[in-house]
C-alpha cells in the first residue's frame, strides 16, 4: 500500500535528523555540463530535517547519477525552443502576433509576452530543471547553444541595454517574465538597474505586465537583502512567481520573504509547483500545498506536467496518471486554492495547454491535445 506524503512527514519527523549533506560541486554535473550538485547551508539544513537524500526535499536536489545520465542520447535538451526564438540577448519571444499556423488572421491587433533570461545561475539546482542544458555551467565554459547565455554566466551590461532597447521598440510586446537561472541572484545594482528600466517602461505605457520567476526564497531566502525589495519595488504591481513544489519549503524563513514581496514591493505573490515522482505526486501532498499557500495569500497559479528532458525522465508521472490525479484533487480545493492550472507546457510547440480537471470532460486519449497554433500532440505516455 502506498505511504501519502503527509504520513511520510510526520514518520519523518519521528526519526533521527540525517547529518546535513556537502553538496559535491561540479563532480555531479549532467555529461554535457549543466547542473552541478549545488546548495547552500540553509538548503543542506532543510534536507538533513526532512528525510535525507529521499526525502521530499533531498530528491529534487541532490543528485542521482544513474539515473539522471541514463537517457542521456535520448532525451531532448531545449524542448521549449528557448534558443530558436531569441530575438536579443536572453530575449526569448514565442508569442508573435498575427496569423497563427491552421488559423484564419484576427481581426485585431494583439500584444503578447517575452521571457528574458539574465543569467544562468540560480542558489541551488533543481534536478528536473527545464534549462539544466545551460544552468550551473562555470564560467569559464561555454554551454554548446546559440543563446547569449551560452557565453558568459551572467548578461553584460551592454547585452541588458541591447535587450531594453528591443523591448521598448517591439509594439508586439506588452509583458516580460524575468527568469533565468535565478534573477535574484544577480548582483544587486544590477538587478536594480534592470528592474528600473522594466517599471519606466510601465510607467510609459509600453510594458503593462512584469512577472519574476524566482526560488531563491526556497532555496536560500537568507540570501534576499533589503536591495532586493527595494529593486523589486520600482515595478508597478509586480507579479512574484516563486517555484514551490511541497509544504515543508514554506519554512518559517521563506514565508518571512513572500510576506515582504506582498508588502513592500505591493507584489501579487503567485507559485508555480512541477509534478515529480516521489515527491508530490499524490492528492494529499497537493491539497495540503495549495491549502497552505492560499491561506498565507499566496495565489497557485500552475501545476507543470514535468518537461521531457533526459536528465529529469525519472521524475515524470505519466500523462493518464497525472490528469487523473487532478481531476480527483480540483473539486477538493478551495475556491481560492483552485486557481491553480495543471497545464503542458508543449515540447516544439507554442503555450501552455490546460490539461482536464474535475472530470467534467472525457479525454481523447487517442487523438490528444492541440497547442495556440493548432499543432497536434499525442498523449504517448
Amino acid at each position: 500500500m502506498k505511504v501519502s506524503h503527509h504520513r511520510q512527514l510526520r514518520m519523518v519527523k519521528k526519526t533521527v535528523l540525517v547529518e546535513p549533506l556537502r553538496p559535491r560541486g561540479t563532480k555531479m554535473m549532467l555529461p554535457h555540463g549543466g547542473l552541478p550538485e549545488i546548495f547552500p547551508p540553509y538548503l543542506s539544513d532543510l534536507i538533513a530535517q526532512t528525510g535525507g537524500p529521499l526525502g521530499p526535499i533531498g530528491l529534487q536536489f541532490v543528485s542521482r547519477p544513474d539515473l539522471e545520465r541514463r537517457f542521456f542520447k535520448s532525451g531532448a535538451k531545449d524542448p521549449l525552443m528557448e534558443d530558436h526564438h531569441e530575438v536579443a540577448p536572453g530575449l526569448v519571444y514565442k508569442y508573435t502576433n498575427g496569423t497563427s499556423k491552421g488559423h484564419k488572421k484576427h481581426d485585431f491587433s494583439y500584444q503578447g509576452r517575452a521571457l528574458w533570461t539574465i543569467t544562468r545561475h540560480c542558489a541551488a539546482y533543481c534536478r528536473f530543471c527545464t534549462r539544466g542544458r545551460e544552468v550551473g555551467i562555470p564560467a569559464n565554459q561555454e554551454t554548446g547553444s546559440t543563446a547569449a547565455l551560452a557565453h558568459t554566466p551572467h548578461l553584460l551590461m551592454d547585452q541588458i541595454n541591447e535587450t531594453l532597447t528591443f523591448i521598448e521598440k517591439e509594439k508586439g510586446i506588452n509583458e516580460i517574465i524575468l527568469s533565468g537561472g535565478d534573477p535574484m541572484t544577480v548582483h544587486p545594482p544590477i538587478l536594480h538597474y534592470v528592474l528600473g528600466k522594466l517599471g519606466e517602461l510601465q510607467r510609459t505605457g509600453r510594458l503593462a505586465i512584469v512577472r519574476i520567476g524566482t526560488r531563491t526564497p526556497v532555496h536560500n531566502p537568507l540570501l534576499l537583502r533589503d536591495a532586493h525589495f527595494q529593486a523589486i519595488a520600482q515595478l508597478r504591481n509586480p507579479r512574484m512567481m516563486i517555484h514551490i513544489n511541497h509544504e515543508l519549503e514554506l519554512t518559517p524563513q521563506t514565508l518571512g520573504v513572500l510576506e515582504r514581496f506582498r508588502k513592500e514591493c505591493n507584489a501579487v505573490v503567485m507559485s508555480q509547483t512541477v509534478l515529480l515522482k516521489g515527491v508530490n505526486d499524490d492528492v494529499e501532498t497537493l491539497y495540503n500545498l495549495f491549502t497552505k499557500l492560499a491561506s498565507v495569500g499566496v495565489v497557485p497559479y500552475y501545476v507543470f506536467q514535468n518537461d521531457p528532458v533526459y536528465w529529469a525522465q525519472h521524475f515524470t508521472v505519466p500523462i493518464h496518471r497525472a490528469i487523473a490525479l487532478w481531476q480527483k484533487l480540483r473539486p477538493m480545493l478551495s475556491g481560492v486554492a483552485a486557481t491553480a492550472r495543471f497545464v503542458i507546457d508543449t515540447p516544439n510547440g507554442y503555450g501552455k495547454v490546460p490539461a482536464p480537471e474535475g472530470a467534467g470532460w472525457e479525454v481523447n486519449w487517442k487523438r490528444g491535445f492541440r497547442d495556440f497554433h493548432g499543432n497536434w500532440f499525442s498523449l504517448t505516455s
